[in-house]
């Protein structure tokens, strides 16, 4: 994993998600209210669609029209009315990166992802400051945490955690290049508390950057319309059922990884 060849496309990559960090930022309370997100853990199935969830330190019983998995986290929007249940709607799964990672002691700020980025070889060093987190690692779930971040570096792919005021973020990058088209891309997954996971493409195309944003809730693509003077390029958002993570946690151990 090598990006020294398209530091421009990938110094803009991170503008956009400083951007995007800095607007959550900077507006917390607002990002809330406007787009209305909840996080949620489902702790128990009910039978006929409903679930014992919790929610903002509470524990309650939800509906909810599309199944869920117990003990599961998810993004979701909330519709209460009076004498019935809430009703969940919009719902999009959490990475189980993003769960383990927030409880985790190992992040970055966006600074040091920059410093990190301009690297000759940023994927190298990396890898050598999660070996020697965990080579100190005192726990099972922090050794976990280091073993995830290596395999997700073996599958070529950067996953960061982040932390910026007081907030945390989960930042995904990784590099491709179409040999058939001579073009090379970035593919980005990040995943935010107030606004859910937002993906995007980024492509370098005769000396032109271009790029595409997509997001998972309709009111999350409003509320950055709101602010998209913050991009540096024209941008479109678009709405998308389903975003994924570059890379999940798929195994308990590491095994067989070479860097």
């Amino acid at each position: 994993l090598y990006f020294g060849t398209c530091q421009e496309l990938m110094s803009f990559s991170i503008s956009q998600i400083n951007a995007l960090a800095k607007l959550i930022g900077a507006n917390p309370n607002e990002a809330k209210a406007l787009v209305k997100l909840a996080s949620i853990d489902v702790l128990k199935t009910l039978g006929d669609g409903k679930y014992t969830i919790a929610l903002d330190n509470q524990t309650l019983s939800a509906q909810s029209e599309k199944p869920l998995r117990e003990g599961g986290a998810y993004w979701t929007q909330i519709h209460y009315a009076k004498d019935t249940k809430p009703t969940l709607s919009n719902l999009v799964k959490m990475p189980v990166l993003f769960k383990t990672l927030q409880n985790g002691l190992f992040s970055f700020t966006l600074q040091e992802v920059v410093s990190l980025l301009k690297q000759p070889k940023p994927a190298a060093q990396l890898a050598q400051n999660i070996l020697e987190k965990l080579a100190s690692a005192t726990t099972k779930e922090e050794f976990q945490n280091f073993s995830n971040l290596l395999l997700s570096l073996h599958h070529h792919t950067l996953t960061l955690p982040l932390q910026y005021h007081n907030r945390f973020a989960l930042l995904q990058l990784k590099k491709r290049y179409n040999n058939r088209s001579k073009k090379t891309f970035i593919d980005f997954y990040a995943a935010f508390e107030f606004l859910g996971p937002v993906s995007g493409i980024l492509s370098l195309q005769e000396d032109q950057i271009q790029a595409r944003l997509c997001v998972a809730f309709e009111r999350t693509k409003q509320f950055l319309e709101q602010d998209m003077k913050n991009f540096a390029l024209p941008l479109s958002i678009q709405v998308q059922n389903t975003i994924e993570p570059l890379y999940e946690s798929t195994q308990n151990s590491l095994l067989d990884v070479s860097i």
